[in-house]
C-alpha cells in the first residue's frame, strides 16, 4: 500500500519516507549495514538501472508521473552520509561540553519535517541516539513559536537576550574528532553496536530467521 501527502498517486519520495524506507529495508534484511541491496531477493523489485541497483518503489502505472519511483544505492548512501554528519555533530557537541547522550534529560526537535518523523525508524538507522522515545518532543516551526512567546513577556525577552550572549560557535569542520565520529557512524546503524543494543538485537534475529529460511529452503 502507498499513503500520499493529499492522497493521490505518488510523483517522488519525502524525506521522511525515505527514512522509513531504508529502516524497513534494513530491517527486513533487503539491504545490508552498509546500505547495498542484496542481489539474491526473488523479486523484480530489485534491479540494475542506470545509476546502480535500486528498488522499484511505485511502478509507472501507479504514479502520477508516469514513471517508475525508485530508491537508489545512491540515495541509500546519500542518507548515510547525512545521518551520519547529524549524529557526529550530536556527540561532538556534547563531547565538547563533557557530556554523551545518555545525560540528556529532552531532546527538542523542531521544523516542520520532525512532525511526520518517525522516531523509532530514525533510531534504527542511527539518525538520532537510541534513546527512550519520551524523551523527543516536536515543537514544530520552534523559530515562529519562540516569536510568538517573546511577544508575550518582557521577561521571556530579556532571557532570550542572557542565553543568547552565551552562545558560541563550533567549527565542526575543525574539531579533531569529527571525521572520526562522522565515519563511525557510516554504517547502518553505527559501527559501534553498543550505541545502539535493541537495534543490534532486532538485526541479529532478523538475521538468525533469515539464516534458518534459508537452511528450511
Amino acid at each position: 500500500m502507498i499513503l500520499t501527502i493529499g492522497r493521490t498517486k505518488p510523483i517522488g519520495i519525502c524525506g521522511s519516507g525515505l527514512i522509513d524506507s531504508v529502516a524497513e529495508f534494513l530491517e527486513t534484511g533487503m539491504i545490508d549495514q552498509n546500505g547495498k541491496f542484496r542481489r539474491d531477493l526473488p523479486t523484480d523489485r530489485v534491479r540494475l538501472g542506470p545509476d546502480g541497483y535500486e528498488y522499484v518503489l511505485a511502478r509507472k502505472e501507479e504514479t502520477l508521473i508516469h514513471e517508475d519511483i525508485v530508491l537508489t544505492e545512491i540515495d541509500v548512501e546519500n542518507l548515510i552520509r547525512t545521518k551520519a554528519a547529524i549524529y557526529a555533530g550530536c556527540k561532538v557537541l556534547l563531547s565538547s561540553v563533557g557530556l554523551g547522550f545518555k545525560d540528556l534529560e529532552q531532546v527538542i526537535i523542531a521544523g516542520g519535517f520532525g512532525r511526520h518523523l518517525d522516531l523509532e525508524k530514525a533510531i534504527f538507522i542511527g539518525l538520532i541516539p537510541e534513546m527512550d522515545i519520551e524523551k523527543f518532543i516536536f515543537v514544530g516551526n520552534g523559530s515562529l513559536l519562540g516569536a510568538r512567546l517573546l511577544s508575550f513577556s518582557r521577561n521571556l525577552l530579556k532571557e532570550a537576550e542572557r542565553i543568547a550572549l552565551m552562545m558560541t560557535n563550533l567549527e565542526l569542520s575543525n574539531h579533531p574528532s569529527f571525521m572520526e565520529e562522522f565515519v563511525a557512524a557510516m554504517f547502518l546503524p553505527h559501527t559501534d553496536s553498543s550505541a545502539f543494543p535493541r537495534v543490534t538485537e532486532r538485526l541479529h534475529w532478523m538475521r538468525r530467521g533469515d539464516q534458518e529460511l534459508r537452511v528450511m529452503n
